[in-house]
């Protein structure tokens, strides 16, 4: 995988994003009750389900033939560029055996406009771009190690990824301030790729408190080459009666091929989320 720059501004976004975090999560925390935060394992099913709030900045690195392409998109402007969206899990257990989901959903849009003026005739041109992406990972797991102190699932499923670009344009020609002449197109382009990862997820219980550390982490490849998917996240959290908060720093990567070439995407930036068990 080509190494990914990250530029100071982007860092210092991501650290404040963090603080602000978690200040809010010792805020929450800080009248609760000792919770053992271990999952515990018997015969009965148990369920979880979260929702969360993922701020990651953005690479993207574009090859075509010979030619490649990079860019770069801050924390702050994937916020002010942001669409619907939605991030959920949930996970269901029974004995060591088990099934997740783990659903990211955004739409990224941005728009531009032109004007020509002249004496008598002028022109205007505009453009606006939607961008909605779609990872969808399932996986079923087994519970390889479970202690007083350390938990540990290791996973075996795949991820679904789907990317829609839509571009609409528009332009119009004025002469004498009458329009002689508009037109106006749109285009849409779909990318998808479904691969298998494995990997392994779970917490560590710090000390004899209600505050755990979270870690998760999975790759897969899917055929041919550059099909490549890979998932890491690590936080840190504090558990209730009724779930558990936790802040996280997640990173997602993968890979989209089209007739034209391809495009490489990584999201990675701090993630806020409400477990609930049920």
């Amino acid at each position: 995988m080509d190494p990914i720059p990250m530029n100071v501004k982007t860092n210092t976004q991501s650290i404040k994003s963090l603080v602000v975090a978690a200040l809010l999560l010792i805020g929450i925390t800080a009248q609760a009750q000792t919770i053992n935060p271990m999952p515990k394992v018997s015969d009965d099913w148990r369920f979880s389900g979260a929702i969360s709030a993922w701020a990651p900045a953005s690479w993207t690195t574009t090859s075509v033939g010979r030619l490649t392409k990079s860019s770069e998109t801050s924390i702050s402007d994937n916020i002010s560029s942001a669409g619907s969206m939605a991030m959920l899990t949930g996970e269901a257990h029974k004995g060591n055996w088990g099934l997740m989901a783990d659903l990211v959903y955004w739409q990224m849009g941005g728009n531009g406009a032109g004007y020509i003026p002249h004496t008598r005739d002028s022109v205007y041109a505009g453009a606006n771009g939607k961008m909605t992406q779609t990872m969808l990972t399932v996986a079923g797991t087994y519970t390889a190690y479970n202690s007083p102190a350390l938990y540990l699932d290791g996973l075996a499923g795949a991820r679904y990824i789907t990317s829609t670009t839509t571009i609409n344009s528009s332009d119009e020609i004025f002469v004498d301030g009458s329009v002689v002449h508009s037109s106006s197109a749109s285009r849409s382009f779909t990318n998808q790729t479904t691969d298998p990862v494995i990997g392994f997820k779970g917490r560590a219980r710090i000390s004899n408190t209600s505050w755990f550390v979270p870690f998760y982490a999975d790759a897969g490849k899917g055929p041919g080459g550059n099909n490549t998917t890979w998932q890491t996240s690590l936080g840190v959290g504090n558990a209730y009666s009724w779930g558990d908060i936790t802040l996280a720093y997640r990173a997602m990567y993968f890979d989209l091929k089209s007739q034209m070439g391809v495009t490489k995407y990584l999201n990675a930036g701090p993630q806020l989320s409400a477990t609930m068990n049920f």
